[in-house]
């Protein structure tokens, strides 16, 4: 079993109402995946890969993720709660919130129809076209915070919905120039992942990510270090 079947089935198993059905292999093929790396011009990273290797997932899906750094942990003052189905002020000493991740996967059965897909839906994206010429690879919302996969790094980073609009508009970033909007994204430093494997972890197991590190407590660290 691979990272990704192993991490989809965790899923599974906590949220089995998003597959009503047993889970189905990809139909994707490793040329499917050599076809999409010379259509985009950028190669997969190797976790995102195994991904697309694994199953068929749902286009669009809603999971609910945890964190607990300063960037979102401290600024987030309402969590989700399951009891009540709404967001609620978080109790005191709370470790961190816990928030909705929309999460949007690429339909196409084989790479000719995923990469058309992707590139209509991405250039569909008001303000967002630009993202994946730079190599940015939209994969969904964190609760406000655009979602993308860097296809050069590997990593995954955030921006805000209005942060798009601010750094062409305030910023004076070229949205047509991959160049500065790898620049601008990248001095950002909103990776909160270090890869997809990390990312999975995430919308997957619902373990505690501190997005500021890019890494996942452990029990002690977050009874220690982060409750407030």
């Amino acid at each position: 079993m691979t990272t990704a079947e192993k991490y989809l089935n965790i899923l599974r198993e906590r949220e089995p109402q998003i597959w009503r059905e047993p889970l189905e292999e990809s139909g994707l093929t490793q040329q499917d995946l050599s076809d999409i790396e010379s259509g985009l011009g950028y190669a997969l990273p190797a976790p995102y890969r195994e991904f697309l290797l694994s199953y068929k997932m749902p286009e669009d899906m809603t999971v609910f993720v945890s964190v607990c750094g300063d960037s979102f942990g401290n600024s987030w003052w309402d969590t989700f709660s399951r009891e009540k189905n709404d967001y609620v002020p978080r109790p005191e000493h709370d470790i961190g919130p816990t928030v909705e991740f929309e999460w949007h996967n690429i339909k196409g059965d084989n790479g000719a129809e995923f990469l058309k897909n992707l590139r209509g839906e991405q250039s569909a994206e008001e303000g967002c076209a630009c993202f994946l010429e730079a190599g940015f690879l939209l994969l969904g919302n964190l609760y406000g915070y655009l979602t993308y996969l860097d296809l050069v790094k590997g990593g995954i980073v955030t921006i805000h919905e209005e942060g798009v609009y601010d750094m062409m508009l305030d910023d004076g970033v070229d949205g047509g120039s991959r160049q500065e909007v790898r620049e601008y994204m990248e001095s950002r430093r909103l990776y909160i992942c270090k890869d997809f494997h990390d990312f999975l972890r995430f919308v997957c197991t619902g373990d505690f990510l501190d997005e500021d590190e890019a890494a996942f407590p452990t029990q002690e660290e977050l009874e220690r270090d982060y409750s407030y």
